[in-house]
């Protein structure tokens, strides 16, 4: 396997085994012509008719625009070790002295559905909310039914690529955003691990049954470089046309499970022992407040998921290194902008959740976000963002204003210095300029704003009465890997780990609850003659289909947090009770411009 690895790009990155398609089955032998199952419960479109409506036709082509790729990972965190296995990404990328970090990049919603629709609409979550009451009375899955796509349909980023500037638009990995709009090339799935089943606008039947021999990360590499390569996107049928990549691998969500060739790498790596792992006190939600102490037991099954986390994300950087490869090869190279982020953070044992994300905390808040084109400033930037400023900043790179409807911003005035605007393209350059000018009318945001409605679990409101641990039912819940019946579940620890702890089990605890539906805020000296770094939160226990539509959900606060962050950094000590009544007032009166904003009204 190691001979394997030095070949070009990733296509001899797929090793060939007899297998029967399990995900969590490394091959061993030499090659098998079986192909595994769909595996359509993987799919994250599954609402959506199993079925490919072509696009209509692109707009004019714009030959000066530049293309763009956006890497989009799956629970890759910044503040646990996610960002440490991206060697090659950050050499490549960074290393000759370009590109940028954005060190204070965070997430709006820390869970998958939301997060991603965000990313494709640029709108906060209150302006693409459904009708569903919360807390919902049966668990929402990754919280897509508090999703409602039809509000943007049509409206997407890739919508307008392709209708105003005639991009070449493909999607190589998870989509999870609620409508399929936007894109000439449709390779889609939620799959982490060898077999699985993807949606394939090119095949007759609309799905691509993997061989139990594909990984799931190298085939989603594979076929981004060859679509990539193919004459009518970089080659002398694509007419000067632009493209945008949208690779969006399932690494390192669980069951992370790695590549074969990675099974023994990362040794040594474990969740980061951080003042906030096995932490909770009276001071937080019931979700945190009740929740058990990590066991030993606990403690040894998420240092293996730390660790399978940090394999799979080796096979993500290994497709970053083919992905430049190729685009230098097609000699687009100069003129591709790379956003490389990820959709939230992880928990890690942190205020006691052993997995998964779902809170206000930074854990689950902050990714990695790295930028790089022509122009960019490299090194270091504090600009305060969310997921919604990447729809319009897409736009912006190739000369569009941001469409009334979008909450977010474009990101590029604070990201190309005015002595380096000669460097861009021209519609690029023409969009900088004109937002750097309306900076003066409208400045940049000094905070960011975070909204989540629970998916369910247990709750006194609940028509099954589950209640709060301790004393956890097996009813509609969130245990690790369960959504029902917990206590008869391995969960998600289990799935895929080493074998010396295959008979380990962690403690049954839920995830999500009724308590964790919330608004909050971000705010590093946001308050005048105040420079403290804050993150306040409000959490509404109930609200109705009637509220959310109003827009009138957060009206009846059940809990408050603050944290101090220039003193308590891993947000260990709610203060909200000891706050000056003028902090809290400006906090207040800050979230507030935001929930609930809409457009060019959003700060």
């Amino acid at each position: 396997h190691a001979a394997a690895r030095r070949l070009p790009l990733l296509l001899v990155l797929l090793l060939l085994a007899e297998s029967t398609g399990n995900r969590c089955a490394f091959p061993t032998t030499a090659a098998s012509s079986e192909t595994a199952e769909a595996a359509a419960s993987e799919t994250a479109e599954a609402p959506l008719p199993r079925r490919w409506v072509p696009p209509p036709p692109h707009g004019p082509v714009c030959k000066d625009c530049p293309s763009v790729v956006f890497s989009l990972t799956d629970d890759q965190d910044v503040e646990l070790g996610g960002w440490t296995p991206m060697v090659k990404t950050q050499s490549l990328l960074q290393g000759d002295g370009n590109g940028a970090t954005l060190t204070s990049w965070r997430v709006h919603t820390p869970i998958c559905s939301p997060s991603r629709s965000q990313t494709v609409s640029g709108r906060y979550f209150h302006n693409i909310k459904s009708t569903l009451a919360v807390p919902p009375a049966k668990v929402q899955p990754a919280a897509t039914g508090h999703v409602n796509g039809s509000v943007y349909t049509n409206a997407t980023f890739g919508a307008h690529l392709r209708a105003q500037r005639g991009y070449n638009v493909a999607i190589f990995g998870k989509a999870n955003f609620n409508t399929r709009e936007g894109f000439d090339r449709w390779f889609q799935g939620a799959f982490l691990g060898y077999g699985g089943g993807f949606e394939d606008d090119e095949s007759p039947d609309f799905a691509y049954h993997a061989a139990p021999s594909e990984y799931a990360t190298s085939l989603l590499g594979n076929k981004s470089v060859e679509w990539i390569h193919r004459p009518n996107v970089t080659g002398s049928a694509a007419a000067g046309r632009p493209f945008f990549l949208y690779f969006a691998p399932h690494c390192p969500h669980t069951p992370a499970m790695p590549a074969a060739w990675y099974k023994d790498a990362c040794a040594g790596v474990r969740s980061p022992r951080t003042p906030a792992y096995n932490h909770s006190n009276a001071g937080f939600h019931a979700l945190v407040a009740t929740q058990p102490p990590i066991s030993d037991v606990d403690a040894t099954l998420i240092d293996d998921l730390a660790r399978r986390r940090c394999q799979c994300l080796l096979s993500v950087d290994d497709a970053h290194a083919a992905l430049v490869v190729a685009v230098k090869e097609a000699r687009r190279w100069e003129s591709t902008y790379w956003v490389v982020t990820s959709d939230h953070g992880y928990n890690l044992g942190h205020h006691r959740l052993p997995s998964n994300k779902f809170l206000l905390y930074d854990h689950t808040l902050r990714v990695p976000m790295l930028v790089r084109g022509p122009g960019i400033a490299a090194g270091d930037n504090p600009v305060l963002g969310t997921n919604v400023d990447y729809a319009p900043t897409f736009l912006g790179l190739a000369g569009l204003a941001t469409p009334a409807a979008m909450d977010g911003r474009s990101l590029l005035p604070m990201l190309v210095p005015e002595a380096r605007e000669g460097e861009l393209p021209a519609p690029t350059r023409r969009h900088v300029r004109a937002e750097r000018a309306a900076l003066s009318r409208r400045p940049w945001r000094a905070d960011q704003f975070f909204q989540y409605y629970t998916q369910g679990g247990p709750s006194p409101y609940h028509p099954q009465g589950c209640p709060q641990t301790p004393g956890f039912k097996p009813c509609e819940g969130w245990a690790p890997g369960s959504s029902s019946e917990p206590n008869n579940s391995p969960g998600d620890l289990n799935q895929c780990g080493f074998p010396e702890h295959e008979a380990l089990r962690g403690t049954v605890r839920p995830l999500d609850d009724y308590s964790n539906t919330y608004i909050g805020l971000h705010c590093p000296g946001c308050i005048p003659g105040d420079a403290s770094e804050y993150k306040y939160g409000e959490y509404q226990y109930v609200c109705s289909s009637e509220e959310i539509v109003a827009r009138r959900c957060f009206s009846s606060i059940d809990t408050y947090q603050l944290f101090n962050m220039s003193a308590d950094p891993y947000e260990l000590h709610n203060v909200y009770a000891s706050a000056p009544p003028p902090i809290l007032a400006a906090l207040k009166a800050r979230l507030r411009r935001y929930y609930p904003c809409r457009g060019a009204a959003c700060p």
